[in-house]
């Protein structure tokens, strides 16, 4: 596994410009040399297999001994690979560019309620290994739960990350309100304010560099498909669960963060203030209604009823179980419509829980937002399932971390093998 350093390009010492003026000449000149870098990157990623030199200097109006030199530099760094023209190529066909696969690759971790994962993502957006424990961290003690998350990655990325790979950092993602330095609050975990110096102590060794909510990097997951590819949805609100409830909202393949991070909790949205007692100590919240646990109380089943156990139910025609599906997909409906008036985004795409019990909740959704997004009638809000959205949290979070290498490919080119 390769280090992790920066390379600075100097300056040269026979420059005839003045000190002060040499040092703002190199940071132009190295920082226009990074955003051809990550221009150049970019446009291979998106066009693997299909683009040349040629089609990057024409794509991007930079000049083709400059692209040259920047497909060199990426080459040399094991980022990309230069393959033959296709056979049977008329003419005189260029060597296309691809992403060189398992060379830098990044550490996706989640800590949910029932569960905690990790998963190996590289630059082509292969997912190389992953590794899960499947148990029930709710009322648990964080530097327990890390560790053990800590053990599990450690030994995924032992066994699993390739050879000479560039081990670009990890990634984790919390089911919570994250702020910049701390995790403020996780109600269904019973943490709260645990600074990320204690919090990712049993980490450090796999270089975690972003905690974040866990719908946001699920939703960053479904706007960038592939790493630093936004080839997803551009605006959309992304709802998901498992025994919470929470949205990630994106913006042209921005996350809409908040001042502090902490949008999105669309679990706590008052559906019915004279509704059931959430977690959080409010009443009425979503999540009362449609969190696992939730509708698993509200279904007359077992406590510990699993997603499996209440779609089975379902299926049979239980009606406790069919009548808590229609109120919980009409609390959302609720839920969603406040949030549509508010940020003016149609499309919502239902993922985890939420997805996978889409069939029962979908209809009295879209009753209530028929009648209670203002837009309806002009433009009527789109609500889709995602076909599997079981990685996506941790997929989410390994490509935030290769999006810093597409970001500032300059950062990390002088990585050799």
């Amino acid at each position: 596994m390769r280090a992790l350093v920066r390379r600075h390009d100097s300056v040269s010492q026979r420059s005839p410009i003045r000190p002060a003026e040499r040092t703002l000449a190199g940071v132009k000149a190295q920082s226009l040399r990074a955003m051809n870098l990550s221009l150049a990157l970019r446009h291979i990623l998106a066009h693997p297999g299909e683009i040349s030199r040629s089609g990057i200097s024409q794509a991007t109006g930079i000049t083709r001994a400059t692209v040259s030199r920047l497909v060199d530099e990426l080459i040399g760094a094991d980022l990309v690979i230069e393959t033959d023209p296709p056979a049977g190529a008329r003419g005189r066909p260029a060597n296309r560019l691809v992403p060189a696969p398992g060379s830098a690759v990044a550490l996706g971790l989640e800590i949910n309620i029932s569960q905690i994962s990790a998963l190996l993502v590289d630059l082509t957006g292969a997912e190389i290994a992953s590794a899960r424990i499947d148990d029930d961290f709710a009322g648990s003690a964080p530097d327990e739960v890390v560790t053990r998350l800590a053990a599990l990655a450690h030994d995924l990325v032992a066994d699993a990350l390739p050879p000479g790979a560039l081990f670009l950092g990890s990634a984790l993602a919390l089911p919570g309100l994250v702020a910049p330095n701390a995790l403020t609050l996780a109600p269904n975990l019973g943490w709260r304010d645990i600074p990320f110096d204690s919090l990712l102590a049993p980490l450090a060794e796999l270089s975690p560099a972003i905690v974040a909510n866990e719908a946001d990097f699920a939703a960053f997951a479904v706007a960038n498909p592939l790493p630093g590819v936004p080839s997803g949805p551009a605006s959309f609100i992304y709802v998901s669960g498992e025994v919470g409830i929470g949205a990630g909202i994106m913006v042209d393949h921005r996350p809409l963060s908040g001042a502090r991070g902490w949008s999105g909790e669309i679990g706590h949205i008052c559906a019915d203030p004279a509704g059931p007692v959430c977690s959080c100590g409010a009443t009425g919240c979503l999540e009362a209604y449609l969190g696992l646990r939730a509708l698993a109380r509200r279904s007359g089943l077992d406590r510990a009823a699993s997603l499996d156990d209440i779609r089975a139910a379902a299926e049979r025609g239980d009606e406790p179980v069919l009548a808590a599906l229609t109120e919980g997909g009409a609390a959302l409906g609720r839920a969603l419509a406040a949030v549509i008036n508010s940020v003016d985004i149609p499309l919502v795409l239902l993922g985890g829980i939420v997805g996978e019990l889409g069939e029962w909740l979908i209809e009295p959704a879209r009753e209530e937002i028929s009648q209670r997004v203002l837009q309806s009638a002009w433009s009527s809000p789109r609500i889709e399932f995602l076909p599997d959205s079981r990685n996506l949290t941790a997929r989410g979070a390994a490509h935030r971390i290769l999006q810093r290498l597409v970001d500032d490919p300059a950062a990390w080119t002088g990585q050799h093998r």
